[in-house]
């Protein structure tokens, strides 16, 4: 399973659970804003791992790590691990917000990361070795 399929497998499973708790979700993650899903009253950033994240890194861009520094009560991180055994109920979903989730930041080291898109024509016009 690939880190998109990962991803969409995640927000979907949250979008359900979202139903589930009475609330009506509403997947944003195309949409320009710093979390995936608006189910109010939260603003939901989803973090899919393949595996589990026990002890792993939570990568957060800076836009959403300042959303949730700003708004921790109504920001939450769902975290998904284990999205690679989801169909033999290994899945789990692991929520943070409110103080956890201040403390989580509070403890935050930034690194810097660029990202430049490796767009098609560069990728087709690149040096390859056999």
């Amino acid at each position: 399973m690939g880190n998109s399929q990962i991803e969409k497998v995640a927000i979907e499973h949250v979008l359900d659970l979202e139903r589930q708790a009475g609330r009506i979700p509403e997947d944003v993650h195309l949409c320009g804003l710093p979390y995936d899903i608006s189910s109010p009253p939260r603003k939901i950033e989803v973090k899919a791992f393949g595996k589990s994240a026990r002890g792993a890194a939570i990568p957060l861009e800076d836009r959403q790590f300042q959303a949730a520094v700003q708004d921790p009560d109504r920001y939450y991180l769902y975290v998904v691990d284990n999205v690679e055994g989801a169909d033999q109920g290994a899945m789990r979903v692991r929520v943070i917000h409110g103080d956890a989730l201040r403390d989580l930041l509070a403890r935050s080291k930034p690194h810097v990361t660029y990202w430049p898109t490796f767009r098609t024509a560069d990728y087709d016009g690149a040096e390859q070795i056999p």
